[in-house]
């Protein structure tokens, strides 16, 4: 409970043994005028009871208040799940995509390193034929 309910319910219990200790006075007839009539009747029961009235509708709009409350809170908490799955749904699709564009760039880059590969033997190749045609040469002239 929180220090204004507590603060509420000292006063509703000093009410009470006010209207305990006054019961007397609080029962005691007295006209009351209505404008266009009078009555004999207890002041105090009529006041009190008009205060009694009026704490039960307090109480219940309070109560009401706490309810639409608790029930936005239950539906912004629904829609906050909702768009916390579309975000990671999203996450998902744009983490997959990632996936994909880097799985594409791999095998290019895969393909292009096998090309440069072939062409870096193609080469090598040829400049150790090229070598072997020297060195024949040169051996065919110093042997005869």
């Amino acid at each position: 409970m929180n220090f204004l309910g507590a603060i509420i319910l000292v006063a509703l219990l000093l009410l009470a043994v006010f209207t305990l200790a006054n019961w007397a006075v609080l029962t005691a007839p007295t006209t009351l005028s209505f404008v266009a009539f009078n009555i004999e009747g207890p002041l105090g029961v009529i006041l009190l009871g008009v205060t009694l009235v009026l704490v039960v509708l307090f109480v219940l709009y309070a109560l009401t208040l706490r309810t639409n409350m608790l029930m936005e809170s239950h539906r912004l908490n629904q829609e906050l799940q909702a768009q916390r799955k579309l975000a990671e749904s999203a996450e998902t699709s744009r983490f997959n995509e990632l996936h994909t564009q880097i799985d594409a760039r791999m095998d290019s880059a895969e393909q292009s390193m096998k090309l440069a590969i072939d062409e870096a033997s193609n080469s090598l190749a040829a400049l150790v034929g090229e070598m072997e045609d020297k060195i024949d040469r040169a051996l065919a002239r110093d042997g005869n």
